[in-house]
């Protein structure tokens, strides 16, 4: 079972964590727990992560409210790599993050995994390579929405459908382009 969750210490508000855990399915004993600096400024909605952890081939994707985003080892916890997108894609400097931040779920698709963020620049929607997180693709100016990307097939065709604050929106998994 792996979650998220928000910690801030009663003593000081200004030093605000969330954290991935990860819980044995059979007995509900924590396995392990990665935390990590994670103030919400700009934020309205304060009680932690919305989106929920991806397992896919061993490896746990998570991204947090302000965009912090990980690839971890399922079993250990261990980063395989780790960004933060809030910083990487202008999200807050351009004003551009929601007042509930991001809240899409990751969609990991053949060697991508799919992120709704709302970036700058043409970045609302954007493919992570997974072995190393390093942008595949970018696509559409749209603001964010809270919903997650998910996959349908469509006349044959893999397709990726996005409903973001402007748009749904139909993209080619492989290079981002816009379908309709």
């Amino acid at each position: 079972c792996y979650v998220m969750d928000r910690v801030v210490p009663e003593t000081d508000e200004t030093d605000q964590d969330e954290r991935i855990l990860c819980f044995d399915a059979a007995t509900g004993e924590p396995k392990w727990q990665r935390q990590y600096d994670a103030p919400y400024v700009g934020v309205g909605y304060v009680a932690g992560p919305r989106a929920s952890v991806t397992v896919v081939d061993g490896r746990a994707y998570a991204i947090g409210t302000m965009g912090h985003t990980h690839c971890l080892n399922a079993e250990t916890g261990e980063i395989v790599w780790a960004r933060d997108l809030d910083a990487d894609y202008e999200i807050s400097a351009a004003k551009r993050m929601p007042i509930w931040g991001i809240a899409g779920s990751p969609l990991v698709y053949e060697d991508k995994v799919i992120l709704h963020i709302g970036g700058n620049d043409g970045a609302c929607i954007v493919a992570l390579n997974i072995e190393n997180g390093q942008e595949v693709w970018r696509a559409l100016h749209d603001r964010a929405q809270y919903s997650s990307p998910v996959l349908v097939t469509q006349n044959g065709n893999d397709v990726i459908v996005c409903w973001t604050g402007d748009s749904v929106a139909g993209i080619n998994p492989a290079d981002g382009s816009v379908w309709w």
